[in-house]
């Protein structure tokens, strides 16, 4: 695997020094869904007011889901100080996502991700919408080319339970993962931003630290902070202070500060924590491959937008912002501040837990794929009870007696009621059900490679032959798992 630039831990500018060039971004989701957000009439523009009058470069915002409404206004609004912008359009109502900046938008992409929810599960709506990944490239003064990716995954299943119950957002962290590497492998910046549904000890952070090479932001500027932390520790734990919360484990949401979460039922981590760590500023440079003449220091990361809306005594949205302040190194800079290459020990570190992260996702992507075919046999029992039922509902409609008008109704508001869960079964066994199941193989086996290709790379660090082989002997008991489930699959139901 490429290694990428070197990251750096925050450090002060020289008191006596000439003053770096800055880069500061912010993200935040505005909670913009219409007819549930409450207050959006008054939130919306007051988040616009506070952007048009901050000093940020990039702002990357998600649940912006009334463009006409909401998007105009924010942008119209931000318009000088931001006066380059990008909505991301995916699925039937759009993805949710845009980016401000006041640097000039030189490219775009709009990535929906692979996999997005049942779509059976109307009310989640992650489906619908098509969750994505939106991609703008940026021409940063004194930096180059900077790949901002904004996303907001699916929030399905929540955190707690086996991490199979999460492999949708697990791939899209992946999908999300290799695209930055992609970014990187072309000489850009690149900076993941957003709403990620995943508190810190997730397998979909995992993912995007260890595949994507992505260094945590707020990590990297709270260097005392555990990486998997999502409460404080056992000295005031059990009364946890939510400021304290806030500042040191950088909590987004769920907080008892916010006014939104008042009424919410809240799981044991967002008690625990005083909230949660939801959203996350994820950057690296370039592969080594590319000389960059300038690199991102990280010197600080704080969550913001915690304050109420003056006058109206609510929180902007139901997350809080968080904000990043990066130092613009020159390449001199670079130069004096290059780190030493990886000692064989941090290298064999680095590559056992990326290795452990892969193996641990074809864990659960494989367990999901078992769950898919239970999930698509069951539809397709229940299109097969819908028809029955709806033909006996037709049969006792029309032996009814004449005159009796209430109860032909309501046997024909029955067949229509059959009908339509038999026609949505079939659709999610047979359609639905096909495209989950592939999509799933899909990435399996792009895992698979990774892993092997990983492990290959380990055994160059030890030099020995049996690392190899361990690769080769773990990646085929995942595939004799898949065969052997196949098999048994086939017996009892044709896929």
């Amino acid at each position: 695997m490429t290694q990428g630039s070197p990251s750096h831990s925050p450090s002060p500018s020289p008191a006596n020094g000439p003053s770096r060039k800055q880069l500061r971004v912010l993200t935040l989701n505005v909670w913009g869904l219409a007819f549930f957000s409450k207050l959006r009439n008054v939130r919306i523009p007051a988040i616009a007011a506070r952007l048009a009058a901050s000093d940020y470069d990039v702002v990357a915002l998600q649940e912006i889901w009334c463009e006409a409404t909401d998007w105009r206004q924010l942008k119209d609004r931000c318009s000088v100080k931001f006066p380059y912008s990008k909505f991301f359009y995916t699925g039937a109502f759009g993805s949710g996502l845009a980016i401000l900046s006041r640097y000039p938008i030189v490219g775009t992409h709009t990535h929906p991700y692979s996999l997005n929810g049942q779509p059976i599960m109307v009310h989640h709506g992650d489906w619908i919408v098509a969750k994505a990944a939106g991609c703008a490239t940026i021409d940063v003064d004194g930096l180059g080319l900077v790949d901002f990716w904004v996303t907001h995954t699916v929030a399905a299943s929540g955190e707690d339970g086996p991490e199979s119950r999460r492999a949708h957002r697990v791939i899209q962290a992946y999908e999300l993962a290799k695209y930055a590497r992609n970014s990187a492998a072309k000489g850009h910046h690149v900076v993941c931003l957003g709403d990620f549904n995943s508190t810190p000890p997730s397998l979909s952070i995992a993912v995007l630290r260890d595949v994507g090479q992505l260094n945590d932001a707020f990590l990297q500027t709270h260097p005392s902070l555990p990486p998997h932390a999502i409460s404080l520790p056992r000295s005031t734990r059990i009364r946890p202070d939510p400021r304290l919360s806030i500042a040191e484990l950088g909590v987004t949401c769920d907080s008892p500060l916010n006014t939104w979460t008042a009424g919410k039922k809240l799981d044991e981590r967002a008690l625990k924590g005083a909230g949660k760590r939801l959203d996350y500023i994820l950057y690296r440079g370039p592969d080594v491959d590319h000389k960059s003449k300038s690199q991102l220091n990280c010197t600080e990361c704080k969550v913001n937008f915690t304050e109420l809306i003056e006058g109206q005594q609510c929180s902007f949205s139901d997350h809080f912002g968080l904000e990043a302040t990066f130092e613009i190194l020159s390449s001199g800079e670079v130069h004096a501040n290059q780190r030493p290459p990886l000692s064989p020990d941090s290298a064999r570190a680095s590559s056992s837990r990326l290795s452990q992260t892969l193996t641990s996702s074809l864990s659960a992507l494989s367990a999901s794929l078992a769950a898919s075919r239970q999930s698509q046999r069951n539809h397709a029992f229940t299109f097969i009870a819908s028809v029955i039922l709806a033909f006996a509902c037709i049969i006792f409609a029309g032996s009814t007696r004449m005159g009796r008008v209430g109860l032909g109704a309501i046997w024909a508001l029955f067949t229509l009621l059959f009908t339509w869960l038999g026609t949505t079964a079939l659709y999610s066994a047979l359609i639905w059900g096909e495209w989950e199941k592939r999509t799933l193989k899909t990435f399996l086996e792009s895992m698979e490679l990774d892993l092997m290709a990983e492990r290959r790379r380990h055994s160059s660090f030890t030099g020995s032959p049996q690392a190899s082989k361990a690769t080769l002997s773990s990646t085929s008991q995942h595939k004799d798992s898949r065969r052997s489930t196949d098999s048994t699959q086939r017996l009892v139901n044709v896929d």
